[in-house]
């Protein structure tokens, strides 16, 4: 083989492993997984579960600060969750 044709088979090696790399990268974007509401709202829920029956009077004042900031932030997980929810269901219509 001539110095050239072994350039021409290199070349055309390295464009079929840079078109099996691109084939795998765009597989590998069609394989990500979203984060629903739903799930947003059942972690907070658990979250809530987990803690809503602690006695805060017989920790520690950090944690007792650490349920309270559990509780606020879930909440508001749930609450911003709901009111997408209800916008997207009555969104007002302004077409008309």
């Amino acid at each position: 083989m001539s110095e050239l044709e072994e350039l021409i088979v290199q070349q055309e090696l390295l464009n079929q492993q840079k078109k099996e790399e691109e084939t795998e990268l765009s597989s590998e974007i069609l394989d990500v997984e979203y984060t629903t509401r739903t799930d947003y709202i059942s972690c907070a829920f658990y979250a809530i579960s987990s803690v809503e029956g602690l006695d805060t009077g017989i920790m520690t004042k950090e944690d007792a600060k650490r349920i309270k900031r559990i509780m606020r932030k879930s909440l508001r997980i749930i609450d911003d969750c709901i009111n997408e929810m209800h916008d997207e269901l009555f969104e007002e219509d302004t077409e008309d």
